[in-house]
């Protein structure tokens, strides 16, 4: 018999995923300081971008791993809710320059465009071409990729090892067209 999983209420869910995504590691930020320094960019293009990047890997991964269930609505509605707050505190389009990211991901993974470096290719070429200024998009694109996979495949295991228990009345609120 399986080891039970651990339960999450989408609000649990969406304040872990939002920490996770906006909240970039000691050691990531470290190593991205470097990156910028050999790349001749400022750190906080770098952090914004990479910030997108792991919305964009915890929306796919929610989309792959809950489907079109009711879970899966309820943490996408407690994520936006998230995201109209920090769009309202922080202000500079956030919101908008989100939305932008994760159509411009969701269309590279979406496309019929084969990469012998499969999905995390596809990612990181978004990820390198969204990176304002002429820098070397090699090693954007090695960025993107390892960063990607790494926190899509976090995300991916979260969500199979967590039941998410909806409290009534929690997906009776507005409805959230998915991306």
């Amino acid at each position: 018999m399986g080891a039970r999983k651990k339960e999450a209420s989408p609000v649990e869910l969406s304040a872990l995923l939002m920490d996770a995504v906006c909240t970039p590691t000691e050691r990531e930020l470290s190593a991205l300081s470097e990156l910028a320094g050999h790349l001749g960019m400022e750190v906080n293009l770098l952090e914004s971008e990479l910030m997108f990047l792991r919305a964009f890997a915890v929306d796919f991964a929610i989309a792959l791993t809950l489907g079109q269930s009711s879970e899966r609505q309820a943490v996408l509605a407690r994520i936006n809710s998230h995201w109209q707050r920090l769009d309202r505190e922080v202000g500079a389009d956030l919101l908008e320059d989100l939305q932008d990211r994760l159509a411009l991901y969701g269309e590279a993974v979406s496309s019929e465009v084969s990469d012998s470096t499969g999905l995390s290719g596809l990612v990181a070429r978004v990820f390198a071409q969204c990176v304002p200024g002429k820098h070397q998009g090699e090693d954007l694109s090695l960025l993107g990729g390892s960063m990607f996979a790494a926190f899509f495949a976090e995300i991916v295991n979260l969500f199979e090892e967590v039941e998410i228990i909806l409290i009534p009345g929690e997906n009776d609120d507005e409805e959230f067209a998915a991306n």
